[in-house]
């Protein structure tokens, strides 16, 4: 690709000493790879200047991280050090937005008077099933949570995704259904130079028009993680005073990114209190 470059590395060196998170778009929720948030002082990676920050790998021996698991993409990293030779394209931080455009571009030609496909598309093609990497788990496990993944549902007919709401795989999100277990939280975040750094997911709409918006990541930087309030799983409820009931993903997205560098958000957002419990038993 013309975004990426290729680094050519050998299996046989030891430990690169690079530290990866799950790489999303910002456009579309879809994991398109690995995210290099850090790499160890004195490391093999450093020393050869085969990595830097903010880098993202996006194919590993020809195999394409896109809609692979953190766990799955952790794995063919690890079969492919076993070789002498690995081939790695990696995507530059300049090229990310337009790399993220291009993963999502298919996506568009989806969209007809009646919002129903025209063929059959496999499921990880479209956004919208990224519900699958919800992770109630927070910040902190940020790196290993993400192997938690929920599977998708298993119908390949998109229309229908709407409909599975008895799906054991959505349950943490449904109980948002009973409002005295949910309480809501404002929070404030300033956008500075990295954004307000958290990414956002919803389920398939349905014949009643947008499904709810859930915070889906934190991410490694910017007013999110520094704040520390804001959780995955979060339901966002209110953006400045504006109830996004009923509004679409890309709406409450372009809301968001109009905000400008140094002005304050107000969130509303609903927290299921009982989602959480099992995990602090």
């Amino acid at each position: 690709s013309e975004m990426t470059k290729t680094v050519e590395i050998s299996g046989e060196g030891g430990p690169l000493g690079i530290h990866v998170v799950p790489f999303f778009s910002s456009l579309s929720g879809r994991m398109l790879g690995l995210f290099i948030r850090g790499i160890e002082e004195n490391s093999r990676s450093r020393r050869d200047g085969l990595f830097h920050e903010n880098e993202c790998i996006v194919k590993i021996n020809h195999v394409d991280l896109t809609d692979k698991t953190f766990a799955q993409a952790q794995d063919i990293f690890r079969q492919a050090m076993k070789f002498q030779s690995v081939m790695l394209e990696v995507l530059p931080p300049y090229n990310r937005e337009q790399y993220e455009k291009s993963a999502i571009a298919p996506l568009y030609v989806l969209d007809n008077e009646e919002g129903v496909p025209k063929t059959k598309v496999p499921p990880p093609v479209h956004p919208k099933p990224a519900l699958k990497m919800m992770n109630l788990s927070g910040v902190s496990s940020l790196e290993t949570g993400v192997q938690a993944t929920v599977q998708q549902a298993k119908s390949p007919n998109l229309p229908h995704l709407g409909r599975k709401l008895s799906s054991p795989s959505l349950s943490p999100l449904m109980g948002f259904g009973n409002k005295r277990n949910a309480k809501k939280i404002k929070i404030d975040l300033k956008k500075g130079p990295e954004g307000l750094g958290f990414t956002v997911v919803t389920r398939d709409s349905s014949v009643h028009g947008p499904g709810p918006i859930f915070v889906k990541n934190i991410l490694p930087k910017g007013a999110a993680v520094k704040d520390g309030r804001l959780q995955s799983g979060d339901r966002i409820l209110e953006v400045n005073g504006r109830d996004i009931t009923g509004r679409t993903q890309e709406e409450l997205v372009a809301m968001l990114r109009s905000t400008k560098q140094g002005e304050t958000v107000c969130l509303i957002v609903a927290r299921q209190e009982e989602a959480f419990l099992p995990r602090e038993l």
